[in-house]
């Protein structure tokens, strides 16, 4: 990996054009790394909506299926192949919905907390000390007006105390800011690395996580079953193309 761009902190005492300059390249780096997780946080907003709503569609459609039996169809309402066959689809599909709960949880741990934390703790840092900073500049460039206001031929010894125990004193917290500041940003290019990759990795496991606890649960319990149905579904459709193709003869019997 390339070794990262830093700010010279040692050098915030001076306060240096040059300083000041690369200082103006990190901010605008911050704001191209905010705008750009901006973008990365709602698409993995929407995997994880997408995933809550899969899996409660899921768990819904089991219900369904379960209730199957209760309802009152006035034609094959006795049909009980029919509803046995749906109490294990419902079996099966209530498993599923399991596996996708899961899923949801890992995907909340994972995914969305650790970009979460960037967007909310790490990126909002940034912010908080820039506004700092730019009030402790502020206050400095105050206290150094009033030093520079001070009539030279009427100097009032305590006044002149008070304002330079000012410029004293904000330059000392502005230095202390900017400090601060600087190693923040310098923080910010380690920390966006692993805020973009620890949850692209959640994301990825939780995944195959997913995937693994389906085809264990699963593939292997129900493919018989499954492979029943299959063939259970052919012959209907072939019992169904028949009555049609009977209907259709009639239809021109009938006219004829």
């Amino acid at each position: 990996m390339p070794e990262i761009d830093k700010l010279p902190i040692e050098e915030t005492l001076e306060d240096s054009p040059q300083t000041r300059s690369l200082l103006g390249v990190f901010e605008e780096d911050t704001a191209a790394i905010s705008s750009y997780f901006s973008q990365l946080f709602k698409a993995m907003q929407r995997i994880y909506d997408a995933q809550n709503e899969l899996s409660a569609a899921t768990h819904l459609t089991s219900k369904l299926l379960k209730d199957y039996e209760k309802q009152r169809f006035p034609l094959g309402g006795e049909d009980e192949v029919m509803s046995s066959t749906l109490q294990q689809f419902a079996k099966v599909i209530d498993e599923l919905s399991s596996c996708h709960a899961v899923l949801s949880t890992q995907l909340a741990d994972a995914m969305m907390f650790p970009i979460t934390q960037f967007q909310e703790r790490d990126l909002r840092e940034i912010v908080i000390l820039k506004e700092v900073f730019q009030i402790a500049s502020d206050d400095h460039d105050t206290a150094v007006n009033r030093y520079s206001r001070l009539s030279k031929r009427k100097e009032n010894e305590k006044v002149k105390n008070e304002v330079m125990e000012d410029v004293y004193t904000s330059r000392k917290k502005q230095h202390e800011t900017i400090m601060h500041y600087f190693a923040s940003l310098n923080m910010l290019q380690y920390k966006k690395k692993i805020a973009l990759l620890e949850p692209l990795l959640g994301y990825m496991q939780a995944q195959i996580s997913f995937f693994k606890l389906g085809s264990e649960n699963l593939t292997q319990q129900w493919e018989e079953f499954l492979t029943n149905i299959g063939t259970s579904i052919y012959v209907v459709s072939v019992m169904s193309s028949y009555q049609l193709h009977y209907i259709e003869l009639i239809m021109i019997i009938m006219i004829k």
